[in-house]
């Protein structure tokens, strides 16, 4: 029995999915997604029974490694690659390294040239830093509050091997 698999959430189901298109961009989508976006309507196939831009079929079908032509497909491009993220744990280590230093969040923002109550949210864990803060807090304070990210880490459950909307965002739902 052949499964389709939702782009957006990474359901598996026995039911073909439908083309939505969200926010501009079209997924393949199960029931429960659908309803994120608008369904797309597909053209009619050519003249000749066929799409345009099916895979070759016939004799040479089978010479083809990349389904259009003889070139082998290309490995997709890691966007995330080079990227860094911030530290799980970057309030205590922002708050553990003021306190060694003996500063007040008062003092501290001073150095930095932001507000007191800024550094008290970051702290507290109720807003992320932006990158040019992340910078001053890393240089005045001494610690690293990135890491690389580890794009193979994200996308190693899925059994398929492929991403879905799922795994890089949150869906809000309607």
């Amino acid at each position: 029995m052949e499964t389709y698999e939702c782009e957006i959430c990474g359901k598996k189901t026995k039911f073909p999915t439908t083309a939505v298109k969200v926010e501009g961009a079209e997924f393949k989508a199960c029931s429960d997604c659908a309803k994120l976006g608008t369904v797309v309507e597909r053209r009619p196939a050519s003249p000749a029974g066929k799409a345009y831009g099916t895979p070759a079929s016939g004799k040479y079908a089978s010479q083809s490694t990349g389904g259009f032509g003889g070139a082998p497909k290309p490995k997709p491009k890691n966007y995330f690659a080079g990227l860094d993220e911030l530290v799980e744990n970057y309030d205590t280590l922002i708050k553990k390294a003021r306190e060694a230093k003996g500063l007040s969040h008062e003092d501290l923002a001073l150095k930095i040239k932001e507000k007191a109550a800024l550094i008290k949210k970051i702290e507290r864990k109720e807003i992320h830093p932006e990158e040019s803060v992340m910078k001053k807090l890393e240089k005045e304070l001494g610690i690293k509050l990135t890491e690389a990210f580890d794009s193979s880490e994200t996308f190693q459950s899925r059994s398929s091997g492929s991403a879905t909307l799922g795994d890089v965002a949150f869906v809000k739902k309607k």
